[in-house]
């Protein structure tokens, strides 16, 4: 039977017993009247006015308890003050009609009778305490019923000796049909109750197993629901824990082990079931009996503090196996704490290996200018302050072009090689050997011998370096000149150190070379020419000397050219080709650096729109550009005049300027991103900190420097430099450049590695514009143009 039908059918209930209830109450009140009309006996009208009147009051609770009844909760209460006003009246003392007849005399005439009025009256006083806070509820009208249910066969007994009082003294037929009322009185009034009872109980029944039901659905759903999320939780969790680059743990607040990954156990040594649940110490004593100290126990000395203070920190632990882990350990609210253990030593190897090659040479690992110029500040530093002695030693070797031109580069790799063990072991531990540059090398002498003492070290060094040397079976013979400058009070900088020692050598060289001349004051007319060639400089571009030259940019898969670099080149009317590593310098000093630098840029983009719209520029910029402010203005100027896309301009900068770096100098370059120009950092790894500058700025393309690329086909290390270079620029999503290719070796090489793009004498020598053939692939190198014109590569390049 459906839910539908029962409610229907208990509705259909309700209103039969109603029903019927109306008729028994119709049947009293006609019985009673044809009584009343008989018999005139107030102890009976009187009680059985009352009866009627708790009839009614249950009559309406009941219906009250039925939905739907519209019985209110006033109907309710004027029916229970009429049963209180009742009530009074039996308790009056004496009535006109007589005290015998009384509803007074009759009710102490028994002592059962006084007993049912104390009951009525308990009985109505607990009915009013269930009725006194409307609206009444349903459960308070049944408990009320319920009270009232004991009163019927007491107040229907009453009824019926008040009734049999007054019959008495009419006859006995009143009393026998008074008695026959009450027994059916009675029975309706039971069968009612029973009725009703029956209905609300089932009403209840129903409606609680229906909200059990529901309780229940909702709360299986809820729990599958929960069980899916957490299980997909669970293995996502896992999944990540499995697959972190960190070890992890975590421990309760018992310092228990509670969560742990493979890369954990791995740390400690042991295997996954002896970990779970175990303490820090029982970790350790568990894995004491091993050869080795774990990486763990090394780490948990430092962390014990931490847990115990409840701190977090983050350090970094350096093993006993030279390895390194980065540690973040942090406490939890619970009590207890979390870590993470990162191996860092691959990436502090990296760093030190670019930080080693940021202050060395990379072909002699001799300290390179870099680092000579910051130990010789240091040195002029202290001169300064304490008067000790400072000198420089400027080598050059005499005779080793010769040798670079008859037996080719290799030999003269391997001939610096040896020069720099040479100079190494003279220098000793007290002085700094360096290679500066070429065939240049440096000595910073701090020691506190007098000037005959430097001079004979100079004349050993001389002596030494100037020895046969034995390279690939055959005997070469070279020599040395030295310059030597030694700190005065009027050389305030390091760089007036150099320029005096300089100074010296270019005079040792002009007296024969395989000398050492010690700086005199009398040098200085060098300045003199300085001057000169500075005028002759600024004006250079007025007379038309100063021009542009291209070097193709050739992309490494296709050997198809993508593009140029732009140089700028100096032809003297009377010096001929001046090197731009000569007067790029001196322009950057004087402040013509601005000047030219935009004139190149402007000759460029105008020459570059002439080119296929796919074919890319790259012009170079000085430091000093960006100190002016006005470097952003002048690109845009000129892509404007030109009319090319921004996307076809590549910036070259070195070091130098993020070393210098300003909020201006940042705010420029990221202006030039923002227009879609690309930004290259030039001679990477030749410079201070380049992982650091990659990270300051978000680059396109990472020029490899063609001292990493010359020795890349014979020595392993500059081969893996390159492939660290390479790697570096592919995981931070930018280009590579070889700069200085002049092999095929080299080429094959760097195609294998996965460089972006190549440009050298390999497939084309810098040349005018009208000389370039976009359409023609780079030459072999049999047949690229020997012109003689200074090359990027041994004449350095415009630093715009």
């Amino acid at each position: 039977m459906s839910l539908k039908t029962l409610q229907w059918l208990l509705a259909a209930t309700v209103c039969c017993f109603a029903a019927a209830t109306f008729y028994l109450s119709y049947v009293i009140v006609a019985r009673q009247d044809a009584l009343h009309s008989v018999s005139r006996y107030n102890a009976a009208w009187t009680v059985s006015q009352g009866v009627s009147e708790f009839m009614r009051l249950e009559h309406r609770l009941a219906a009250y308890a039925i939905p739907g009844r519209n019985v209110s909760h006033d109907e309710l209460q004027l029916r229970l003050d009429i049963l209180f006003s009742r009530l009074a009246v039996f308790d009056s003392e004496a009535e006109a009609i007589g005290h015998e007849r009384s509803i007074r005399h009759f009710i102490e005439s028994d002592r059962s009778h006084l007993a049912t009025i104390d009951n009525l009256r308990q009985a109505l006083q607990t009915v009013e305490g269930l009725l006194a806070n409307p609206p009444v509820s349903i459960p308070d009208a049944m408990a009320a019923l319920a009270v009232l249910e004991p009163l019927d066969a007491q107040l229907t007994s009453l009824a019926a000796r008040a009734a049999s009082h007054g019959a008495s003294l009419a006859g006995e037929d009143q009393a026998a049909l008074q008695r026959l009322h009450t027994i059916f009185t009675a029975l309706a009034i039971g069968l009612i109750l029973c009725g009703v009872a029956l209905i609300v109980l089932l009403l209840n029944q129903n409606r609680l197993l229906m909200r059990a039901q529901g309780r229940l659905r909702n709360l299986a759903d809820r729990l599958q629901a929960t069980t899916r999320s957490l299980q997909a939780q669970n293995e996502r969790f896992d999944a990540a824990l499995e697959n972190m680059s960190q070890a992890l743990c975590t421990f309760d607040a018992n310092g228990r082990l509670a969560v742990f990954n493979e890369r954990f156990a791995a740390l400690t040594g042991l295997p996954e079931h002896e970990l779970a649940g175990a303490t820090t110490e029982e970790i350790i004593e568990r894995s004491a009996g091993r050869l080795q100290v774990s990486a763990f126990e090394q780490i948990a000395r430092r962390q014990r503090p931490l847990v115990k203070q409840k701190h977090g920190a983050l350090f970094t632990q350096e093993l006993e196996d030279g390895r390194a882990f980065s540690v973040s350990h942090e406490p939890l609210p619970d009590g207890g704490w979390l870590a993470t253990y990162e191996d860092i030593s691959e990436r502090r190897q990296a760093e030190a290996r670019i930080a080693h090659m940021a202050h060395h040479d990379p072909l002699t690992d001799l300290p390179n200018r870099t680092l000579f110029q910051e130990r010789l500040e240091f040195a002029v530093s202290r001169s300064r302050d304490d008067g000790s002695r400072t000198r420089v030693f400027l080598l050059d070797l005499d005779g080793f072009k010769d040798v670079n031109d008859t037996l080719g580069h290799h030999a003269g790799d391997e001939l610096l090689k040896v020069v720099a063990k040479r100079l190494e072991s003279s220098a000793g531990t007290r002085r700094l050997a360096a290679r500066i540059g070429g065939d240049e090398f440096a000595v910073l002498d701090e020691t506190p011998d007098g000037t005959e003492a430097s001079l004979e070290f100079a004349r050993r060094l001389i002596a030494f370096l100037s020895c046969p040397y034995a390279i690939e079976g055959k005997q070469i013979d070279i020599g040395v000149s030295i310059g030597i400058a030694e700190h005065a009070g009027d050389a305030r900088h390091p760089e007036d150190l150099l320029k005096r020692a300089d100074l010296a050598l270019y005079q040792a060289k002009a007296d024969g070379k395989g000398r050492a001349r010690l700086f005199e004051p009398a040098m200085d007319a060098h300045l003199l020419f300085r001057k000169t060639f500075e005028a002759d400089l600024r004006g250079a571009l007025q007379r038309g000397e100063i021009s542009v030259h291209y070097q193709p940019l050739v992309d490494t898969e296709t050997r198809s050219i993508c593009g140029y670099e732009a140089l700028m080149r100096w032809q003297h009317p009377v010096r001929g080709w001046v090197s731009p590593a000569e007067f790029i310098p001196v322009a950057e000093d004087t402040g013509l650096i601005d000047a030219l630098g935009e004139w190149v840029m402007r000759q460029a983009l105008q020459e570059a729109a002439r080119w296929p719209d796919h074919f890319t520029v790259a012009v170079n910029l000085s430091a000093v550009q960006f100190r002016s402010g006005a470097l952003a203005r002048t690109v845009i100027s000129a892509l404007a005049a030109a009319g090319i896309r921004p996307e076809r301009l590549h910036l070259e900068i070195t070091e130098s300027v993020l070393l210098a770096a300003s909020d201006q100098t940042l705010a420029t370059l990221h202006q030039f991103k923002n227009l879609g120009v690309r930004i290259a950092m030039d001679d990477f790894g030749t410079g201070y900190s380049s992982l650091s500058n990659l990270r300051s700025f978000p680059f396109d393309t990472i020029k490899i420097d063609q001292s990493f690329v010359r020795d890349l086909s014979t020595g392993p290390e500059a081969l893996s430099v390159v492939q660290l270079i390479i790697s570096l620029g592919t995981s931070l999503g930018m280009e590579t450049t070889a700069e200085g290719v002049e092999t095929e070796a080299q080429y094959a090489c760097l195609q294998a590695l996965g460089c972006t793009h190549v440009q050298g004498y390999l497939f084309a020598r810098p040349k005018p514009a009208r000389e370039l053939d976009h359409a023609a692939s780079p030459p072999l190198p049999e047949d690229a143009a020997a012109d003689g014109e200074p090359s990027k590569t041994s004449q350095g390049q415009i630093a715009l």
